[in-house]
């Protein structure tokens, strides 16, 4: 009896050591928060869903993962980049207007406000990629963020092509230091 109940502690002590020693250390959290939100880009390739966020309105879904629709009004939040709230930065974005929106529109004019601040409008009267590019004044880019709110005139009503209101095909936009 007594090699048996030493038998029984042996086997005890071997089963705590072994379930020890298969315990998974914890993981290392060190710089994760559950306050502290993903840094916003200071530019956006519109075609990566790892920027969605920052997308605040009139989006629509990435399509050939390479670029999205827009509807006729949308919005944008950008980081300002390194130095712009004292030198200011250029704003840029980058789209198509298709030949089948461009036979039934004519022209297309965009127009962006920024912190209650209209940008110049640019008429867009040829089918093709295009670049919306405006200067953006130091004042308008103090903080962490700043949202650009596109317009378009007129865009494709839902039902013309697609069950949706389309504005052009978007590509990338982002800030520039000047």
């Amino acid at each position: 009896m007594v090699i048996e109940a030493a038998r029984r502690q042996i086997l005890i002590c071997s089963l705590a050591l072994f379930a020890a020693g298969c315990r998974r250390a914890a993981p290392d959290l060190t710089g994760y928060t559950l306050e502290e939100p993903p840094r916003l880009a200071v530019a956006i390739d519109l075609g990566d869903p790892a920027f969605a966020s920052q997308l605040v309105s009139g989006w629509y879904p990435i399509e050939h993962n390479s670029w999205r629709w827009t509807a006729r009004t949308f919005a944008v939040v950008l980081r300002p980049p390194p130095a712009a709230a004292k030198r200011g930065a250029i704003l840029r974005f980058h789209f198509s207007f298709p030949d089948s929106a461009l036979s039934r529109l004519k022209q297309l004019t965009l127009s962006t406000t920024v912190r209650g601040t209209r940008l110049a409008p640019e008429t867009y009267r040829r089918s093709g990629p295009a670049i919306y590019q405006r200067d953006i004044p130091a004042t308008l880019l103090a903080g962490d963020s700043v949202r650009f709110d596109f317009s378009l005139d007129k865009a494709l009503r839902a039902g013309d092509f697609d069950p949706r209101e389309l504005g052009v095909i978007a590509n990338h936009v982002g800030l520039e230091t000047k």
